[in-house]
């Protein structure tokens, strides 16, 4: 049944007029909680209350009246005229035969059974009244408990929730942890990129300095041997203040060169150190330091009666099999 249909039939369930399915139906939407229904129908069982004392109270017929008119009927009957035949007298008519037929047995046989039957059908309609009543009843004892589980699980979702909000509140927290540590992380890690920079650094320096160390012994030792000779060499006009000389062991056919005051060298350039021979036979590349200094040890140098000057000249950086850059020292042998 619709809303509207259930709406209609509020007032005859007021008065207990309806089928079973229809009260059935009415009961249930009542019990799904409509308000408007439900409201309808105190106004309705209200009304139904007093409809009782809305009729006017009337005294009954004194017993000997009653009595004499039962008499005067069955000794006088009426017979309605066809032509006068009205509704209220077919009525009295039909009254009076009623009268007359109640004091024959068979229709007070009949009258007992009707009496029976009814009585018999008040007695279901109670019954089915009552299973009635007990059916709501279970009705409203299971919508409560459904309510009661429904309550029950609100406020479990109402606790995972606020469970939820902690969770996020600790995540976040966490998060903004996680997000220090990475700072910190960054910071350190920047820390061990300088710190291996410096460490490259130190380490080139130390090489440089193991070098320069190993050049200074192959100079000792060059110094120390009897058969050693020097070659000088000066600077031409890109490096007049600058100098030169080399060391050679005409036993070990080593030698070593150290230069002076050269000019800082351009980037990507390098100085080469030429013997000349029959040609320019190249004798190592150099760079020079901080104080523009440059050192250098060869060995297996030709003899040095073969060699008839020592130059050194500019070149790209690795050094070149020929001469290309201007020449800053020059000397002979």
């Amino acid at each position: 049944m619709t809303h509207e249909q259930i709406e209609e039939a509020i007032p005859l369930y007021a008065i207990g007029a309806l089928e079973r399915t229809e009260r059935q139906a009415v009961e249930s939407h009542l019990l799904s909680g409509c308000g408007s229904c439900r409201s309808l129908l105190k106004d309705y069982h209200a009304v139904a209350g007093v409809l009782p004392y809305a009729l006017p109270p009337i005294a009954p017929p004194a017993k000997a009246k009653t009595l004499s008119a039962v008499f005067a009927r069955t000794q006088t009957p009426e017979v309605p005229d066809q032509q006068t035949f009205t509704l209220g007298g077919w009525l009295d008519t039909l009254l009076s035969g009623w009268s007359i037929a109640l004091w024959q047995p068979g229709v007070s046989m009949i009258l007992l059974v009707l009496l029976v039957g009814t009585s018999v059908y008040a007695w279901y309609a109670h019954r089915q009244a009552d299973m009635a009543g007990t059916e709501r009843a279970q009705l409203e004892a299971a919508l409560k408990e459904t309510a009661a589980q429904v309550n029950a699980l609100q406020a479990q979702v109402a606790q995972k929730e606020q469970t939820l909000a902690g969770l996020r509140e600790e995540f976040t927290q966490r998060l903004g942890t996680l997000g220090e540590a990475e700072d910190r992380l960054i910071a350190r890690e920047a820390e061990l990129d300088l710190m291996r920079r410096e460490l490259a650094q130190r380490e080139q320096e130390a090489a440089g300095l193991r070098k320069a160390v190993a050049q200074r012994d192959e100079m000792l030792t060059i110094l120390k041997s009897a058969q050693v000779k020097v070659v000088s060499l000066s600077g031409l006009d890109q490096a007049k203040g600058a100098g030169a000389f080399l060391l050679y062991d005409q036993d070990t056919k080593k030698a070593f060169f150290y230069a002076f005051n050269m000019p800082p060298l351009p980037a990507g350039k390098t100085y080469q150190l030429w013997a000349i021979v029959d040609k320019p036979m190249s004798a190592g590349t150099f760079d020079t330091d901080s104080g523009q200094k440059g050192r250098i040890v060869i060995k297996n140098l030709p003899d040095l009666s073969r060699i008839s000057k020592f130059a050194v000249s500019i070149e790209p950086q690795g050094g070149r099999p020929q001469p290309t850059g201007t020449i800053y020292l020059a000397g002979q042998v």
